[in-house]
């Protein structure tokens, strides 16, 4: 019974309007002395109340996605994977793109069973040294005769704080979102790899290299790209990568792709700041600024890269902050928005912004599809939360 299954929220649920019951049913049934009858009582109270708890802990866990086992909530993932090769062995630029090329580290990733096409590893870090847990959907198509000599541009996932690699695609079910979009020709198939950026608990290090603490960009743009691209049939080239985050993990890809342009070719950022917000970067030091994607839009040469910011106008500084993140992008920099009148800071939001993002960075990526996929996605439809329009811009 996994800690994340239908099942097993089930049981709580039943257990919290059965046992209330069961406690006035028992009541005054109890027997034995004035101070075991009193003694039981508080038992069933207990009991109540701590089903209760459960409940809230259940479903906030189930919505964010904070532990996505039991294993993972005690602490007991396992050894971590051994690395065969931290990139491609001696690709040229021909045979980075070529079927016939080796793929030693993917008999590293197994299967999930309750996820079709999914498969996930727990691995260290070649160069960041940082464990974590990464997860891979591979599309339908990965596996289809017609496309096995294609390699798949990939979008690596950042969940918010806290968060995990699941959230992606348990929360925001964004498999389902994509292969509706590949269906209407809108997106293209591509990888999904979401990988662990909470790396050191309770800290929240801003998926950044932080001065004498864990590299998180380092892990996230060198050690899980270099995986990927050593595991499966992959666009290895930055024209290949791009990133797509929510909240915290906005921040992530807007930085990300600022800091990493030979990696990464385009970016979605939704609901995330312009700044770092974690406790171990601090305001006016050199590690802060050079972590914030609004300064490095201000003051780094700018990097041929695309980036794409959404939010709402309800969402406190959200719609400010991606107005002057766009105002400052210099050429060839190109930053545009998605700015919906109405919604807060939730899952609710960034669902309702997945169809058009998604359609917008699978067409940033990689060669012309062969299938007929458009090279620009329709955004003429598209909608915020509560069904207010989407102000489309470009920076």
């Amino acid at each position: 019974m996994g800690l994340t299954s239908g099942f097993f929220l089930d049981a709580v649920i039943a257990a919290v309007i059965a046992l209330p019951l069961v406690t006035v049913l028992l009541w005054g049934r109890l027997r034995g002395p004035r101070v075991i009858r009193q003694l039981q009582r508080l038992v069933l109270i207990a009991l109540c109340q701590g089903v209760a708890v459960l409940l809230a802990a259940l479903m906030i866990n189930n919505s964010y996605q904070l532990y996505t086992s039991w294993s993972d909530l005690f602490g007991h993932n396992g050894p971590s994977g051994q690395i065969q090769a931290a990139k491609p062995v001696s690709l040229t630029s021909a045979q980075a793109r070529s079927v016939d090329r080796p793929l030693p580290n993917a008999a590293l990733f197994h299967p999930d069973s309750q996820m079709p096409g999914e498969v996930h590893a727990v691995i260290t870090g070649a160069q960041s040294k940082v464990t974590g847990d990464v997860v891979v959907w591979l599309p339908p198509q990965y596996n289809q005769r017609q496309y096995a000599h294609t390699d798949f541009p990939v979008i690596q996932l950042l969940s918010g704080y806290p968060g995990s690699p699941g959230s992606w695609f348990r929360s925001l079910k964004v498999t389902d979102v994509l292969a509706a979009e590949v269906q209407r020709l809108a997106a293209r198939p591509v990888i999904l790899v979401g990988a662990a950026i909470n790396v050191d608990p309770p800290h929240n290090p801003d998926c950044s290299d932080i001065p004498g603490g864990p590299r998180v960009a380092t892990w996230l743009a060198h050690d899980v790209r270099d995986l990927i691209n050593s595991s499966f049939r992959t666009i290895t080239d930055r024209s290949g990568w791009g990133l797509m985050g929510y909240s915290e993990g906005g921040l992530c890809a807007s930085k990300l792709l600022l800091q990493y342009p030979n990696e990464f070719a385009a970016a979605v950022s939704m609901s995330g700041d312009d700044h770092p917000d974690g406790d171990l970067l601090k305001p006016g030091t050199a590690a802060y600024d050079e972590n914030s994607p609004l300064w490095l839009l201000q003051h780094r040469p700018a990097p041929n890269v695309a980036l794409l910011l959404t939010g709402t106008l309800q969402d406190g500084s959200t719609a400010a902050e991606a107005n002057e993140m766009s105002l400052a992008a210099k050429a060839p920099t190109v930053v545009e928005r998605i700015i919906s009148a109405r919604g807060g800071h939730n899952a609710g939001v960034w669902k309702a912004a997945e169809p058009a993002t998604l359609d917008w960075l699978t067409t940033h990526l990689g060669q012309p599809p062969k299938s007929g996929v458009p090279a620009v996605p329709n955004l003429s439809g598209v909608t915020g939360a509560g069904s207010a329009a989407g102000a489309w811009a470009r920076g």
